[in-house]
């Protein structure tokens, strides 16, 4: 089955006095879209675990970004997993994420209603996991190559890179997407281990 892992990084393009900043779907930009592509199968030798065919990473910014690339790499794709990127309500708190309600504002798609969708924050509330992904992996145990960067550092550097042109800046930025999305899978794996409490 092909899984992608989904991550955006945003500037926020709004007139900075809406309070409900993160919910302001639509002054949002996308500036970068990472993807990780990931063909996995039952192991057959190890009951309740995977097999990893076929890894591919995807990252687009600039031009590269459109509804038609975005789709068309998740050609095949049967489900999309994300760290609170939902646009519908969850059945825990009902409340919505993220990423595909931004992706929605700017490309007119709902991700969650084309695809079959996991978002991990549900899933770590059912385990009594609370708050963002970088707090989370630090209580599962799972470390970062690129300790202290949060989404807030991500935007600043964005910006830096947009008005200075320094390819070393797109570069660190490009690199924390990356390895935000490739900690999805690191997280997913780790709540299987942990069985709901509610």
């Amino acid at each position: 089955m092909k899984i992608a892992y989904l991550d955006i990084e945003t500037d926020y393009v709004g007139p900075f006095n809406d309070k409900r900043l993160f919910r302001d779907h639509k002054n949002h930009n996308i500036t970068i879209l990472g993807l990780r592509i990931l063909d996995a199968e039952p192991d057959s030798a190890s009951p309740g675990t995977e097999r990893e065919l076929n890894d591919h990473f995807f990252q687009f910014t600039g031009d590269d970004l459109s509804r038609e690339t975005l789709l068309l790499t998740l050609g095949g794709v049967r489900k999309i997993v994300t760290y609170n990127g939902r646009s519908m309500p969850d059945d825990v708190k009902r409340s919505v994420g993220f990423d595909f309600p931004v992706i929605a504002a700017q490309y007119g798609i709902v991700l969650d209603r084309e695809f079959e969708h996991t978002d991990l924050v549900p899933e770590c509330w059912r385990r009594g996991l609370y708050g963002g992904l970088k707090e989370v992996e630090r209580k599962l145990g799972l470390v970062r190559e690129l300790p202290g960067k949060d989404g807030f550092w991500a935007t600043q550097t964005w910006r830096k890179f947009r008005e200075t042109r320094d390819q070393k800046l797109l570069d660190e930025v490009l690199l924390y997407n990356r390895e935000d999305v490739y900690m999805l899978r690191a997280v997913e794996l780790k709540l299987r281990n942990i069985p709901p409490t509610i």
